[in-house]
């Protein structure tokens, strides 16, 4: 496969996922990743590259992450189409309680859960979609 139909497939991998992940066997980081979107019960697809660099299609795929985000590392992780870099900002977005904004979720005026950006939520009331001045959110 050459390089501009991986491109296109990387591409379309990146748009078709709400979570996507590169990662690796026995990195830390990528467990530590992974382990934070099972906590939070996120769906994600996860794209594991093999540990050693002997292939040409691995090669391909990393060169090519590299050239679309900077980044030479994994954990690579994209949210929404948007690359939002590794371990380290993904739990800077948890811990900034961005994570679940940057997804789409917004909090219930009655019951105050966080959903998905639906109009009503499971406590049968409608969901906040606009701020105490009438701002939408």
């Amino acid at each position: 496969m050459d390089y501009y139909n991986m491109m296109k497939i990387l591409n379309e991998e990146i748009k078709n996922n709400e979570i996507l992940i590169f990662t690796k066997k026995k990195c830390g980081y990528c467990d530590k990743s992974l382990n934070l979107l099972n906590s939070l019960n996120l769906k994600y697809k996860n794209i594991v590259l093999k540990g050693l660099v002997s292939s040409d299609k691995v090669e391909t795929i990393e060169f090519i992450l590299h050239t679309k985000t900077g980044q030479k590392t994994v954990p690579n992780i994209f949210i929404k189409g948007e690359h939002i870099g590794g371990c380290t900002e993904l739990m800077e977005l948890h811990n900034s309680k961005q994570l679940f904004v940057k997804l789409g979720y917004i909090n219930c005026s009655y019951c105050n859960k966080l959903q998905c950006s639906e109009k009503i939520c499971e406590c049968l009331y409608t969901i906040k979609s606009t701020d105490e001045w009438g701002q939408e959110l």
